[in-house]
């Protein structure tokens, strides 16, 4: 179930390490934006790419675009950049390297922070995209059952038949494992 109360207004989320960040509302026109942006990113790093290989360049600095992981990855950073380049509109306890004054917002500075601290971007990314409140609510969700397990859900097997008899025992036991198995076919 999907409760349609997105905010309207620029709002404020903490990304730890003392740092707060003013966004715009994760519209679907914000998501896009970043998504173009990622993929103007690729294809100029593609292109990048295969013409380093044209002219036969073995050593490039460049990225392994063939390794499959190396694209995906590349492919989340770009669009969690993107993201945050439409969203971010303030933010405080973000200062200028070599001064002790606060840095501004501007798209060369975001790149500046996603690139050297991760996890304040895999942290914007979460709360900006609803993703933590999402896995919060599948988790409340699931929780564990009188059986034990984590999932409910409706019995689509039939109930066994009770009158089961137990095996042999002793001598019956006995008897029973050294006749011989014929078929009836």
């Amino acid at each position: 179930m999907l409760k349609l109360s997105l905010p309207k207004e620029p709002y404020w989320i903490d990304v730890g390490l003392d740092v707060r960040l003013k966004v715009r509302p994760c519209t679907s026109a914000v998501f896009y934006q970043a998504r173009a942006f990622m993929n103007q990113k690729l294809q100029k790093l593609g292109d990048a790419y295969r013409a380093e290989k044209d002219v036969g360049v073995e050593r490039s600095e460049l990225p392994d675009l063939e390794d499959s992981n190396v694209r995906e990855a590349l492919a989340e950073q770009y669009l969690t950049v993107g993201l945050a380049r439409a969203g971010i509109i303030e933010w405080e306890g973000i200062f200028e390297a070599d001064a002790d004054q606060p840095a501004p917002v501007t798209d060369e500075k975001i790149d500046e922070l996603f690139g050297a601290y991760w996890v304040i971007a895999e942290t914007f990314r979460q709360q900006y995209t609803g993703m933590r409140e999402l896995l919060e609510a599948e988790k409340n969700a699931r929780g564990l059952v009188s059986g034990g397990t984590s999932e409910t859900g409706q019995d689509i097997a039939a109930t066994a038949p009770n009158k089961a008899e137990p095996a042999p025992k002793g001598k019956k036991a006995k008897q029973a494992s050294d006749a011989p198995i014929t078929s009836t076919a």
